[in-house]
């Protein structure tokens, strides 16, 4: 039998996904070489055809296509498969649906279900079936689906949200790598590092026709003109914005934007360096392109995040934010609060948190305020792995919502996440600290000896006479000062304290490391003002494995039964269907956490449901629900919750416990004891 080459196993994927004749110039371009190349392979395909009874029909002016059944088709991919070629069809109904998706996202011609049938290998029956749930990924896109006999499946909505479905179903699904089957992959890298090869490949898979790298040019002159660097996924976002752009607008497809809009965007930076980005991308790609899309790019450069080192010095840090809103300084400080209460870390010190919290809410503000998403590619070990502080940035995103009016989604969530994370990791890390003494060599011993043992969460790096400070501080990176004479340093916190360390120089050190508890949650569960469990999750509203089908079926029913008790408010429970609709209240380790809004909640408290069976929750298993009806904001109910909250999710032996009760007393029994586990 004749000897397939990897070119020609190329050329038999292309055939075998294709509905209809394909000319050899469309394949020729998808392969990078001549028609006549392709004519030549085809011949030895053939060949190696002949010895499956499989034609190859060629159609004059029409193209060639493989005259061939489902069932030989599937005898294909099989024997490709045989001859070493990695190849797969998505025959799983989630695969199938995801490829549906691209399909009617990438043609502007309507695809019938025979067609996407074909092509699947499937029945019509099952594609029906499969539109079902392509219906609902794009109803939480503001997008419908339109099923016309003798006419085809057709995508109707805004063009805005027409983009924004595309853009989330790349970010989706680019670095997953789920794609790999339906596009070809060229042999050019990017030019930037930030833009994953991989991605790179996929994406110019699906726009043959679009030079991604004069995109990427492009962007990097705008970075040297905006002096700043995105950062890896506002870079690849700005990428996938602009190539569906151009081919929306080569579609005849334009975006609308108000022009009291467009007026307003004008005096700002960010639309001097759109119009630069507009104006070479007319010239790279030979298009006419609308203010209005001029303006979409500015609202894109508005909301992304900016690659910034820090200042070291604290004079520096205070300087940068002094560059800031007050009312955006007041909410970096009130997450930090709710922070603090929560856990009993100090964070009110750390200007790296306050100064990063500022710098990276200012664009997230402006995101959400202009209905702009920026994928998480990290979500899903962020909510595993550190579930409780994604339970803290969920009471963050509540301090926003009620100040802004906004409605924040899980991936700011998982971000705001990685910045809490990031600073408790620094204020419960061991302090590393040069203890000052003016005494002799036994005293400063003692001395060193008495800080070990009252504070062993310092490293104590040496103890030395105030002359050589400065030449120690060379050699050794310490956090903090600590000294028996006055010090004037400028850039290290000095803490002076007597050569006897009192009670008051401990809380002292201590007030000054941030490290009030030794960093220990407090178990105050049964201590809290008015009970908390008898009266912040009252046994009247502890479920025990409860069956449902879905999540909707919790928040209405269970929502239903804290309005009837004087809970909240009925309007509560749309707010907190409203939520799920935009974005998940999942929050790892098989817990979610559904809540309305806090102006519908007339007595705070938390519902606790175990499931008899797990349930889908936006793709992911579900057993057990707390559902919060809380004033997030200053709430001493809501802070207490959450200090037990965040505990309980580190435990994974109480959760297990909670699962296994047999009855919800025995549930209401656990979470009295919590504070003796």
């Amino acid at each position: 039998m004749t000897n397939l080459e990897a070119r020609h196993h190329e050329i038999l994927k292309i055939l075998i996904n294709t509905t209809g004749p394909i000319t050899t110039e469309k394949i020729g371009e998808a392969l990078k070489v001549s028609s006549r190349t392709v004519r030549s392979d085809l011949q030895i395909i053939q060949e190696w055809l002949d010895g499956f009874d499989i034609k190859l029909v060629k159609k004059p002016r029409m193209g060639v296509y493989l005259k061939a059944t489902a069932e030989q088709k599937i005898m294909l991919i099989d024997k490709l498969s045989e001859l070493g070629e990695y190849y797969s069809e998505p025959f799983d109904s989630t695969e199938r649906e995801k490829y549906i998706i691209s399909r009617l996202l990438q043609t502007d011609k309507n695809l019938t279900s025979q067609q996407l049938a074909d092509e699947l290998f499937v029945s019509r029956m099952t594609i029906y079936k499969d539109l079902e749930n392509v219906e609902k990924w794009l109803g939480k896109h503001q997008l419908a689906l339109i099923k016309k006999p003798n006419y085809g499946l057709e995508i109707i909505g805004e063009e805005e949200n027409w983009r924004k479905a595309f853009a989330d179903f790349l970010a989706e699904h680019l670095e997953k790598d789920k794609l790999k089957n339906l596009v070809r992959e060229p042999v050019a890298i990017p030019l930037d590092r930030r833009l994953d090869p991989d991605n790179y490949k996929q994406l110019a898979g699906m726009f043959p026709e679009i030079d991604v790298r004069k995109i990427e040019r492009i962007l990097l002159e705008a970075e040297k003109q905006l002096n700043s660097r995105f950062v890896e996924e506002t870079y690849t976002a700005l990428i996938v914005h602009l190539v569906i752009s151009i081919q929306r607008l080569r579609d005849k497809k334009d975006i609308k934007m108000p022009g009291s809009q467009i007026q307003k965007l004008k005096e700002t930076e960010e639309f001097k360096i759109a119009s630069f980005i507009t104006e070479e991308l007319e010239k790279e790609f030979n298009i006419k392109i609308p203010e209005s899309e001029t303006g979409y790019i500015s609202l894109h450069i508005l909301g992304a995040k900016i690659q910034r080192s820090l200042p070291l010095k604290e004079k520096a840090i205070e300087e940068m934010l002094k560059d800031f809103d007050d009312d955006l300084i007041k909410i970096v400080y009130d997450i930090i609060h709710v922070t603090e209460n929560t856990i009993d870390v100090k964070l009110s010190s750390d200007k790296v948190l306050v100064t990063g919290l500022a710098l990276h809410l200012r664009p997230v503000i402006n995101r959400i305020k202009n209905g702009m998403n920026l994928h998480n590619p990290i979500l899903h070990q962020i909510k595993e792995n550190y579930t409780a502080v994604y339970g803290i940035a969920w009471i963050a995103a509540g301090i926003i919502e009620n100040r802004m009016g906004i409605k924040v989604g899980e991936e700011e969530v998982g971000y705001l996440a990685m910045h809490l994370g990031a600073a408790i990791d620094r204020a419960t890390s061991p302090k590393r600290a040069l203890v000052v003494c003016s005494s002799g060599i036994g005293t400063a011993q003692m001395l060193a000896t008495r800080l070990k043992k009252l504070l062993p969460e310092i490293i104590i790096e040496d103890v030395v006479p105030a002359g050589v400070v400065d030449s120690m501080l060379k050699s050794k990176s310490v956090d903090l000062i600590i000294s028996t004479i006055p010090l004037d340093l400028k850039d290290l916190p000095v803490i002076l304290i007597s050569p006897l360390v009192t009670g008051s120089d401990v809380i002292k050190i201590r007030n000054a490391i941030g490290n009030y508890n030794n960093i220990k949650i407090r178990h105050t569960l049964q201590n809290h003002e008015g009970g908390f469990v008898s009266d912040l999750i009252p046994q009247e509203l502890i479920f025990y494995k409860k069956r449902y089908r879905k999540k909707e079926e919790i928040i209405e029913d269970i929502g239903n039964i804290m309005v009837e008790k004087g809970y909240v408010k009925h309007e509560f429970i749309k707010t907190a269907l409203d939520r799920e609709k935009i974005t998940s209240t999942y929050i790892g380790k098989g817990v979610a956490i559904p809540h309305g809004e806090d102006r519908l909640v007339i007595k705070p408290a938390v519902s606790v449901i175990t499931l008899s069976e797990p349930i889908d929750w936006w793709g992911e298993k579900v057993d057990l629900v707390f559902y919060l009806a809380l004033h997030f904001n200053n709430s001493k109910y809501t802070k207490s919750f959450f200090k037990e909250f965040y505990d309980m999710m580190d435990n994974p032996e109480l959760l297990k416990m909670i699962r296994e009760a047999k009855n919800s007393s025995e549930i209401s029994k656990i979470l009295l004891m919590r504070g003796e586990i």
